[in-house]
């Protein structure tokens, strides 16, 4: 399958409300998240080596599907956004 593709370790994900989730059995935590509308959004927190955060934002097509395998996730798009710190805010 043609890219664009990233695979990141992550610290924290946020996903809007265009997903659906789907626990797959395969001896080791598998998640996978498919997009259900154009343009779902997804931001990623990554901890660099020195501490530092940052957040990347995502917009995946509708059908795209995205896999969380213990604490890397796979994402079949490149981040349109990146962002100083955590900017995952709760309650949104």
């Amino acid at each position: 399958m043609a890219g664009p593709y990233q695979v990141i370790k992550f610290v924290m994900l946020d996903f809007d409300k265009s997903w659906d989730r789907t626990m797959l059995v395969t001896g080791y935590a598998n998640i996978r998240y498919t997009a259900t509308q154009r343009g779902a959004g997804l931001a990623v927190v990554f901890e660099g080596a020195t501490g530092t955060m940052r957040t990347y934002r995502y917009r995946i097509a509708a059908g795209q599907e995205v896999f969380v395998v213990d604490q890397v996730i796979h994402i079949p798009a490149r981040c349109h956004k990146e962002e100083a710190g955590n900017t995952i805010k709760c309650g949104q």
